[in-house]
C-alpha cells in the first residue's frame, strides 16, 4: 500500500497544540506500516515551520508536558529538520504534494492552513477552507445545519462586547430557555473552555472562562442526552460508521477528562436499537454533505433522553487521530483499522 510522499502537518497556534502531536504521533506510527514516504511538518506556538523527520521531537521538547493525551510519555526520536520563520517556500515540499493535516483548533481548523497549503499548491486530505470555517465556528454551522432542516440544540452567541450587559440573563433565558446550560468557546474544540451552568449566578464566570478562548461564546440549551459520534470517511460517496457512544466520566466532559484519562466508557457500535442507529446514520450523512464536508470528518449527535429525538452537536473536520480518539475507533468498527483508514483517507482525497 506504499504511496507518493504525503506531508504530515501538526502543532500550530492553538489551544489544542499537544492534542495535534499526540495525533501526528498516531499518523505517523501507522502510515509507516504502509510504507508511507512521509514528511513530518510540525508548526511551533511562535510559528515556526519545521520541515524533517525531526520536527515532532522539536516541537515535543518545546510542549507542556501536562496537557500530552493520556499523560503520554514516549520518546520521540530527533532527526534532521528545516526551519522556516513562516509558511515554507512550494519548493520545501517538493516530492510531497499531498498534505494531511492534523492540527486541531483555530488557525489549523479554521481554513487558515488550509487556504495556505492550497494557494502553495498542495493537494489536502480533509475539508477545505471553507467548510473547515464553517464547522469550526459553532453558531455558523448551527445556522447552516438549521436552514437544511437538520435539528440542532437551542442556542445563542454572546460577543464579548455583550458578556456584561446588564439584561445578559434575561436574554439568555428568552432566547435559550432556563438553565442549565452548556457555555463554550464559538470556535473551537476538546472541549477547550467549556463550562456547565446550573445557575444563573454563575453564567458570567462561564462566560469569561470561554472568552479566554474565542471573541464569541455559545450558550446552549443542556439536553438531557446520550452522546453520540459517527465517522465518515468519502467525497461524492461516503463510508458512515455506526455510531458509538461517549458516556463521561464527570458531569462534564472537559479537555482534563478527554485526554487525561481518556475515555473508559466509550462504544462502539453504541447499544441502540437499529432504527435508531440507521437514523444517527443518516442524520450524519445529512450534516456532512450540507456543510460541504469532504474527504473526512466526525459527527457528533444527542440522542434526546426526553424525547428519543436526535439532534446534531457538533461537526469535526479534524478528528482526533490519538490513541484515545474515538474516530479511529467508529472508523474500526465500520471496517478500516488505522493504517487501512489512511489508505482511505489518501485515496478519497485523490479521487
Amino acid at each position: 500500500m506504499g504511496t507518493a510522499g504525503v506531508g504530515v502537518v501538526f502543532g500550530g497556534q492553538s489551544p489544542e497544540h499537544e492534542v495535534s502531536l499526540a495525533s501526528a504521533r498516531g499518523v505517523i506510527e501507522n502510515a509507516q506500516l504502509l510504507g508511507w514516504d512521509l514528511l513530518p511538518v510540525g508548526v511551533g506556538r511562535d510559528g515556526t515551520w519545521h520541515l524533517g523527520p525531526g520536527a515532532l521531537h522539536v516541537l515535543w521538547q518545546q510542549s507542556d508536558q501536562r496537557r500530552i493525551p493520556g499523560r503520554d510519555t514516549f520518546q520521540v526520536e530527533p532527526g534532521p529538520v528545516v526551519s522556516y520563520s513562516a509558511l515554507p517556500p512550494t519548493d520545501a515540499f517538493a516530492g510531497f504534494p499531498v498534505v494531511l493535516p492534523v492540527t486541531h483548533g483555530g488557525w489549523g481548523e479554521d481554513g487558515t492552513l488550509q487556504q495556505m497549503l492550497l494557494a502553495a499548491g498542495l493537494h489536502l486530505i480533509g475539508c477545505g477552507p471553507q467548510a473547515s470555517a464553517d464547522c469550526l465556528d459553532k453558531a455558523r454551522a448551527k445556522s447552516v445545519l438549521a436552514e437544511a432542516g437538520i435539528p440542532v440544540t437551542r442556542g445563542t452567541v454572546v460577543p464579548r462586547a455583550a458578556a456584561d450587559a446588564p439584561d445578559l440573563l434575561h436574554r439568555l433565558v428568552e432566547r435559550v430557555g432556563p438553565p442549565p446550560w452548556f457555555v463554550k468557546p464559538q470556535s473551537g474544540g476538546s472541549s477547550v473552555g467549556i463550562s456547565r451552568v446550573d445557575s444563573p449566578d454563575d453564567v458570567r464566570t462561564a462566560l469569561q472562562r470561554a472568552l479566554v478562548h474565542d471573541e464569541g461564546v455559545v450558550v446552549e440549551q443542556l439536553v438531557p442526552h446520550r452522546e453520540l459520534v459517527v465517522g465518515i470517511v468519502g467525497r461524492s460517496s461516503l463510508l458512515v460508521s455506526p455510531p458509538g457512544e461517549c458516556r463521561p466520566v464527570g458531569h462534564l466532559y472537559t479537555y482534563e477528562e478527554k485526554y487525561a484519562v481518556g475515555n473508559p466508557l466509550f462504544t462502539c457500535p453504541a447499544d441502540l436499537d437499529s432504527a435508531t442507529t440507521e437514523e444517527a446514520r443518516a442524520l450524519a450523512d445529512a450534516a456532512y454533505r450540507a456543510l460541504n464536508c469532504d474527504v473526512f470528518a466526525r459527527v457528533d449527535l444527542f440522542l434526546d433522553q426526553q424525547t428519543g429525538k436526535l439532534l446534531v452537536n457538533e461537526v469535526n473536520t479534524i478528528p482526533g487521530m490519538t490513541s484515545t480518539s474515538v474516530f479511529p475507533k467508529v472508523m474500526r468498527a465500520a471496517g478500516l483499522d488505522y493504517p487501512n483508514l489512511l489508505h482511505a483517507l489518501h485515496a478519497a482525497a485523490l479521487e
